[in-house]
């Protein structure tokens, strides 16, 4: 299966995409109190590779080594060797034979305790090992049985001068779409994914339903009968294929665009979808800007965009100077401190720190547009965390977004 997979590089910005990965792999080593070392030497900031994959490979390596180590510690080290950037994750735990080494990369294979398949990542060393050769290079492993293993490889990634794209989110906010309200069938097992959606497309005029399986969806379009359905395609009691299969075959829903919803890193999940009759698939986590296009495509949206007039832009520079203007229909306050920031609700900062933890500076702006746009009392805090985006302050965005989220 792991054939059927295909690469989608894009550029982004390194750093804050490895200390994105060190930040989820941080608090499991604290779990299990060992420690996480994380170097990095002459690393550029820019690069073009396929961001999804690589942060699966890495999150597999060091995740596998956190896991089988019980004393002492990982080691995470990035760095550009004759031009290449090297990966090494070096662990202190139970260790191989050296006739272990192959087999485990083979699938379906278990070297000892050494398991194929590591808790959330998906991904078992085989695929980790296809999706590196894909991208030219090769996973490779030393180990000493009891006390541990180091794996490593290269990577010939191009360079970028500069990234653009994620400032692009401010270019232009959506805030609604022309003609008739539009209905809109969320379907997800888990209550909050479905509220992400939810208070992502109500506040451009859409109408929403929620159902909870794939059961729950075919009753529910058929009493709802929304003009788009987006289907988790992994769910209890009828999955979303099976789902959208019954679905195709109703003459009183032949007309709704069905957009697949998955985690899945396979492409294969992706071309099952179509068979079955999905018109799209979309990748989790949902970014706004992909989901909005998928949207604007199948319904045919015209979107209505915020106006950049005056007096938001007086606003947004006067904030960003400390202090808040007393201009009419803005927020009137003293100098803009972090005391005096209100944070959004509980679900929004839910979404935030998701996004921090995996160091997605894009996703972020783009929730802090919606942020801005649920009250004005929320600006202050969104214009603050936008800031820190702009600048690539992953760290100190992590620090902020827990501060105000309790944890």
């Amino acid at each position: 299966e792991a054939q059927k997979m295909e690469l989608y590089p894009t550029d982004f910005y390194l750093p804050e995409f490895l200390q994105g990965i060190v930040n989820i792999c941080q608090i499991r080593a604290e779990q299990k109190k060992i420690s996480l070392v994380y170097k990095t030497l002459s690393i550029p900031k820019f690069v073009r590779a396929d961001e999804k994959r690589l942060r699966q490979v890495l999150l597999n390596l060091l995740g596998n080594a956190i896991k089988f180590t019980e004393k002492g510690g990982v080691t995470f080290q990035v760095s550009d060797r004759d031009g290449k950037l090297h990966f090494q994750v070096a662990d202190t735990g139970i260790g191989m034979a050296t006739e272990q080494l192959e087999e485990i990369f083979l699938p379906f294979q278990q070297v000892g305790e050494y398991c194929r398949h590591v808790e959330g990542t998906g991904l078992g060393l085989p695929i980790s090992r296809q999706m590196v050769q894909m991208m030219g290079s090769d996973i490779h492993v030393e180990s000493t049985l009891g006390k541990g293993s180091v794996f490593w490889f290269d990577l010939d990634l191009p360079r970028i001068s500069q990234l653009t794209e994620v400032n692009s989110t401010e270019a232009r906010r959506i805030v609604g779409f022309e003609g008739d309200r539009r209905k809109v069938l969320i379907v997800d097992d888990k209550e909050p994914n479905r509220s992400v959606l939810v208070n992502l497309l109500e506040p451009l005029g859409f109408e929403t339903a929620a159902a909870t399986d794939g059961l729950d969806c075919i009753a529910k379009a058929r009493e709802f009968q929304p003009d788009c359905i987006l289907i988790d395609l992994v769910m209890p009691a009828m999955d979303g294929f099976e789902a959208t299969r019954q679905i195709r075959m109703l003459p009183d829903l032949a007309g709704v665009v069905v957009l697949a919803v998955s985690a899945s890193v396979f492409d294969f999940d992706r071309q099952q979808s179509q068979e079955v009759g999905c018109d799209d698939f979309l990748s989790k986590p949902i970014r706004e800007a992909d989901l909005l296009e998928k949207l604007r495509i199948h319904l045919g949206l015209e979107w209505v965009y915020e106006e950049k007039d005056e007096n938001k832009h007086l606003l947004h520079t006067t904030l960003q100077q400390g202090a808040l203007g007393k201009r009419e229909g803005v927020i009137a306050s003293t100098d803009l401190t972090l005391d005096s920031i209100v944070p959004p609700p509980a679900e929004e900062m839910a979404i935030l720190l998701d996004l921090a933890m995996m160091g997605d500076l894009r996703g972020i702006l783009e929730q802090t547009a919606r942020i801005e746009a649920l009250d004005r009392q929320y600006i202050p805090f969104a214009l603050h965390l936008r800031q820190l985006a702009k600048g690539y302050k992953e760290r100190q965005i992590l620090e902020f977004v827990k501060k105000y989220s309790g944890v």
